[in-house]
């Protein structure tokens, strides 16, 4: 192939590029323009598809270059750069991103074993953000409030550090040392179920949970002489409440975490409790939560993994 040839060959696949952004540009825009400006750039785009037919190499040169002018004195003003044209792209992405976090969907790393064996350390699950209400992005403020959660929801919620304090001052100083320190210094948040709603009266007598005077349906799966961290005498169950059941953990009596004693759910707050009952600092120890710090409820696993690689087994399960 000539040198010629070749120049053309480029010309052309070049000059066949910039026709068609002009043709958009053209399509999208020509209704702004005033009659002389649409006939100048009809008049350019016909010189130039006609040059790209022929094998004059000046000729096509001369029309694209036409082009250029006349676009750039007609519509100049509404061509973007491409550099404009990604930057608006991801603007529009990263918008798009906040607000899915702040109303719809957010992503949750299980950071403990409190909730061990609904939920493991590494997992990571998506949170329904509009499950109960809107929240005000960033705050506990709710917009609109849709329903309660319902007993034996998994909810993620943002630990409530000043009404906890209150409630573990009130505790004896040996009990103290149930709440994690940090939680009560920055803001972080929490997964949990919830057992107990507004005016609930919640008791757990020997691992068993009594709600309103009635225990929990429960049935015993197995029993262990201990678990890999040696703690006695490993229980895990299923309890039911109406059609949803989950497993629960829990100890040996003398490793209860909790107490007896019957707490009555306050106003806009709910009781929640980890399904690893005796390794789970919960309502037991720091007191209810807010309705309003509640975020959403888990809803399914996109991804599991530790130290011993990725648990393939626990992508896509569904949160009972």
């Amino acid at each position: 192939m000539s040198a010629k040839a070749k120049e053309l060959r480029g010309l052309r696949r070049d000059g066949q590029r910039f026709i068609k952004q002009v043709r958009q540009l053209f399509k999208k825009h020509g209704g702004r323009l005033s009659e002389e400006s649409f006939a100048r750039m009809r008049e350019a785009l016909s010189a130039a598809d006609n040059a790209i037919a022929g094998d004059d190499v000046e000729a096509l040169s001369g029309a694209l270059r036409r082009l250029e002018e006349v676009t750039d004195a007609r519509m100049g003003h509404l061509r973007k750069s491409v550099a404009r044209e990604y930057a608006e792209s991801i603007g529009l992405a990263v918008i798009f991103a906040l607000l899915l976090r702040a109303f719809v969907v957010e992503a949750f790393i299980i950071p403990s074993a409190s909730m061990v064996p609904t939920l493991q350390e590494g997992d990571r699950l998506f949170v329904n953000k509009g499950a109960y209400g809107v929240r005000m992005p960033f705050t506990t403020t709710r917009l609109i409030d849709f329903k309660l959660p319902d007993r034996g929801d998994v909810v993620v919620f943002v630990f409530p550090r000043a009404e906890a304090a209150a409630h573990v001052e009130t505790l004896p100083p040996h009990q103290r040392g149930c709440v994690d320190p940090g939680s009560l210094r920055e803001e972080k948040d929490y997964i949990k179920r919830v057992v107990g709603l507004p005016g609930d009266r919640i008791k757990m007598v020997n691992n068993r949970l009594i709600v309103n005077g009635e225990p929990v349906s429960t049935q015993d799966l197995d029993r262990e002489a201990s678990d890999r961290h040696g703690y006695p005498f490993l229980t895990r169950q299923i309890e039911q409440r109406g059609s949803r059941r989950y497993t629960t953990q829990h100890y040996g009596r003398d490793a209860n975490f909790g107490t007896d004693q019957e707490a009555v759910v306050k106003e806009g707050h709910v009781m929640v409790m980890g399904d690893n009952r005796d390794n789970s600092s919960d309502s037991r120890c720091w007191g209810q939560v807010p309705l309003s710090n509640i975020k959403g409820r888990a809803m399914f696993i996109w991804f599991s993994s530790d130290g011993d690689g990725i648990h393939w087994d626990r992508l896509g399960k569904l949160i009972d």
